[in-house]
């Protein structure tokens, strides 16, 4: 690994060195960045509740990007050692930044940040051990990752239950992987890491025809273009709201849908002022529809989720034991060369 280890350092200082954005001086009270299927709803309701607040005359500000831009001002945050120059609450997605071991190491350990629980914890979250034992992140949701499978396709192959499933060699050549530009299905890199090693990453990558974006994803399915694919990993949120023809068949692994994590970290000594807005991702996150297909963490709402279905966390001893961000981003690389190669025993 220590010829990619150069190439992401090399990578990094370049992305440095090209354009490093300046953090603004009194950072935002909110820094959030949303999963982009419910960016826009989300946005209104924390609109809504800073709107609340200024009627009672306190002015909040939020950090919310929209669009699809590299360089974001708060893009060096997690660099910050100063926790009082943080925004008060950071929300984000997957395993960015504020999962690298600096952060972690000057924040997290360091108690800046307490979780923001609903009453009642959907038992999805419970039994997939997404609760912090150290009390600091809040996942209040989570992109579950599920298998779209063409069945005409597959023909006589049979229908993949399991993550073990989708590495055997039968499937060569028919997996379609979640994956655009920089992004990638970081909770399905990292469990099939953890739990069947390089030789795990290997076996998918050859199994893979290509990466492809969800929303194309569902165009792909079924079709006749050359990109397509017998089974696709994909969103939930994707996979379920979308209608399919019936022998496209949505498929939650029976070891559980890999669980990419929306998380809040919210600081300590902003909790009170700052409690309706953390509020929201404790228990108001869960009242957006189409945030149903995101396990939503608060279980005193309905599951939208199909009956029987279940979670697959990467886990916290794993994430303590590894800078978790540093390692998604070196297995990403390393996976989108192996596919490219495609370098395969028949």
């Amino acid at each position: 690994m220590k010829a990619l280890d150069d190439l992401m350092l090399s990578i990094r200082r370049m992305g440095e060195e090209d354009e490093t954005p300046s953090l603004p001086e009194k950072p935002a009270d909110l820094l959030l960045y949303a999963p982009c299927p419910v960016k826009l709803v989300v946005k209104d309701s924390i609109d809504a509740i800073i709107a609340q607040y200024a009627a009672r005359g306190v002015e909040l500000t939020a950090h919310i990007p929209m669009g699809c831009t590299s360089i974001d001002p708060y893009d060096p945050i997690y660099r910050q050692p100063d926790p009082d120059k943080l925004p008060g609450l950071i929300g984000s997605i997957g395993f960015g930044d504020f999962w690298r071991r600096e952060f972690v190491d000057n924040h997290v350990r360091a108690g800046v940040f307490e979780a923001a629980l609903p009453e009642k914890v959907n038992p999805l979250h419970v039994k997939a051990g997404l609760l912090d034992p150290r009390g600091a992140y809040t996942v209040y949701g989570v992109t579950p990752y599920v298998f779209m499978a063409d069945t005409r396709r597959l023909g006589d192959l049979p229908l993949p239950r399991t993550w073990e499933d989708i590495l055997h060699p039968r499937y060569k050549g028919e997996v379609v992987m979640c994956g655009d530009g920089d992004d990638m299905a970081d909770a399905v890199v990292l469990n099939l890491y953890k739990d069947f090693g390089m030789q795990g990453l290997d076996a998918l990558a050859c199994n893979s025809k290509g990466l492809m974006h969800s929303s194309s994803m569902v165009k792909s399915a079924g079709s006749r273009d050359e990109d397509a694919g017998a089974i696709y990993v994909i969103p939930a949120f994707f996979a379920e709201s979308t209608r399919q023809p019936e022998h496209i068949k949505v498929i939650w692994p029976e070891d559980g849908a890999a669980a990419s994590p929306l998380y809040l970290l919210a600081r300590r000594s902003e909790h009170h002022r700052l409690s309706e807005l953390a509020s929201f991702f404790a228990r108001g996150f869960a009242s957006i529809e189409s945030a149903g297909w995101f396990a939503p963490m608060d279980g005193s709402v309905p599951s939208r989720l199909p009956a029987g279905a279940s979670l697959k966390w990467v886990g916290w001893d794993f994430i303590e034991d590894n800078d978790v961000s540093e390692l998604r981003d070196k297995l990403n690389v390393l996976f989108r060369s192996m596919v490219r190669k495609s370098a395969c025993a028949s």
